[in-house]
């Protein structure tokens, strides 16, 4: 059988995204035929043969319809090696299933006190009237657009949310379309917390598994081992490397780990997931959001005390056995997301190395 349609997010009085790391895939369902991705090579994957990496950091016109309009349209994100502009620029959280988000939600929008855009304020979402704040019962405050789809981007644009000034971070998994809502004065900043893809990969599983009280559980799981999921369509195949260069369908190359790495470089502030508290705290001083009251539920004298809550007891958090690496279902994994791999070293490598310098400590 096939997996059942995700239920469509309607509000939940906490806040909380109840399928916050298995939804947000294109369309919402959690399988990579969902959107499009197949491993079975076609006979135009054949011809498309691997090519060199792009030199990082250089936008360079390339000839490449493809690719020349994919900078275009990120063109709405700014350059990391320009210095943040609160005044003109957006936090865009950059939303990878099971890698930490809905903790980073409830930093962000509770012990912070951010006022959030994603799909729990399309809830609140109308095809007439105003942009407007939404407050929850929790004290939890979102805008009234849904940044988590296409519709709802193009419907947020429409209503201006891009110049707004309403929110203080939108969190989506959709990269490249988030960066439409933005123009030439009002960009978008990304930031984002990767996880290593094989111990994401094994955690969605036993996720999409177990979670009985999710919308989007699917019995097609339920007798599944992960031997067999990590060989069926069910399985993703590059996540990263697919949303960042909007490579849905086929398969993938050197070329797009290269494009995919040169994008991750130039627009977006790195977070490690089994790194949580630096990266957050990168976050935090980044932003500026440690010296600022934004008036959300939580006082700025008891943040520190909600952040260690939080961080110590992880909303979503879902215990799983464990594969060790070099295994049989380690391997697997490895051959459906090798660049994903390439791609999270390379993250690595910008969080300890590249971007450490980016916050005076």
């Amino acid at each position: 059988s096939k997996p059942k349609e995700p239920y469509s997010y309607k509000g939940y009085k906490d806040g909380r995204i109840p399928d916050d790391d298995v939804a947000q895939y294109r369309g919402g369902i959690v399988d990579g035929e969902a959107f499009g991705i197949s491993s079975d090579e076609t006979e135009d994957d054949k011809s498309d043969q691997p090519q060199d990496e792009p030199d990082n950091g250089v936008h360079e016109h390339t000839g490449i319809s493809q690719i020349d309009s994919l900078w275009e349209q990120l063109d709405g994100y700014s350059e990391m090696v320009k210095p943040y502009d609160p005044d003109r620029e957006l936090p865009v959280f950059w939303h990878v299933p099971k890698s930490g988000g809905t903790t980073l939600q409830d930093l962000m929008m509770h012990c912070i006190g951010l006022v959030g855009a994603n799909e729990i304020g399309g809830s609140y979402a109308a095809d007439t009237g105003s942009l407007k704040v939404v407050h929850l019962e929790n004290g939890n405050r979102y805008v009234n657009v849904d940044m988590s789809n296409e519709v709802g981007i193009a419907h947020a644009k429409d209503f201006g949310f891009g110049q707004s000034g309403l929110a203080n971070v939108v969190m989506t998994p959709r990269f490249d379309e988030a960066a439409s809502v933005f123009d030439d004065y009002h960009k978008g900043r990304c930031f984002t917390l990767l996880r290593h893809p094989i111990k994401r990969a094994i955690s969605l599983f036993y996720y999409l598994k177990d979670a009985t009280w999710e919308h989007t559980y699917s019995e097609v799981y339920k007798n599944m081992t992960i031997e067999e999921f990590a060989v069926s369509k069910y399985a993703e195949d590059n996540w990263m490397v697919r949303f960042l260069t909007n490579e849905m369908s086929g398969n993938v190359y050197e070329r797009h780990i290269g494009l995919a790495k040169e994008i991750l470089e130039s627009k977006c502030l790195i977070g490690i997931l089994e790194e949580l508290k630096p990266s957050f705290k990168r976050f935090n001083e980044y932003f500026g959001w440690n010296t600022k009251d934004f008036g959300g539920p939580v006082k700025m004298t008891d943040r520190g005390t909600c952040v260690g809550r939080v961080i110590s007891h992880p909303d979503n958090a879902h215990s799983h056995p464990n594969h060790e690496e070099g295994g049989e279902v380690w391997n697997l994994l490895m051959q459906k997301n090798q660049y994903d791999m390439i791609l999270y070293d390379h993250a690595l490598h910008l969080f300890h190395d590249v971007q450490s310098e980016l916050v005076t400590r």
